[in-house]
């Protein structure tokens, strides 16, 4: 390679990561603003800001998402959660940028326990494609999954128990 062509390339990965970077740092560090409810046995769609909750509710750390199971019990209520992400700037102080956007999945709530479900929706299905777009988790889509305990404890509260 000519020191000519090595100058260029340099060149251009560096303003890849200096117009690509930005966005895409800003983009992993998202955080979660808002988590929509709605389905089961709600009268009505619910809106949750709270902190505790939020903090356990990152789409890209996976916090609220445990092992993969089998199945669930098919006549537990099931609820759409949407996890609204909002992203922060590239500048120090990590502003949030306005930008949000959703990551759904459903939920179950074992009645007995509270022990909570979480499933992904699998290519073709309603809030895959947004999904993908924020993060892949191959292997994952289409299954479900145990909650996080801590994090299915903070959102059952919003959730009637049978």
């Amino acid at each position: 390679m000519t020191a000519h062509l090595a100058w260029r390339l340099a060149f251009v990965v560096a303003a890849v990561l200096l117009v690509g970077g930005p966005s895409l740092k800003a983009r992993g560090n998202a955080v979660a603003v808002r988590i929509d409810i709605s389905g089961g046995r709600l009268a009505a769609p619910v809106a949750v800001t709270d902190e505790p909750l939020l903090k356990l509710s990152s789409v890209y750390a996976g916090t609220f998402l445990g092992p993969v199971i089998n199945a669930i019990d098919p006549s537990w209520d099931r609820y759409q959660v949407t996890l609204v992400s909002e992203a922060r700037t590239f500048a120090p102080e990590l502003a949030l940028t306005g930008v949000r956007r959703p990551y759904l999945l459903l939920y179950a709530m074992n009645p007995q326990t509270g022990e909570g479900f979480i499933y992904l929706p699998a290519r073709g299905e309603h809030g895959y494609r947004g999904n993908v777009n924020l993060i892949i988790r191959d292997g994952h889509d289409g299954r479900w999954h145990q909650a996080f305990p801590a994090w299915a404890e903070l959102l059952n509260a919003h959730i009637p128990r049978r």
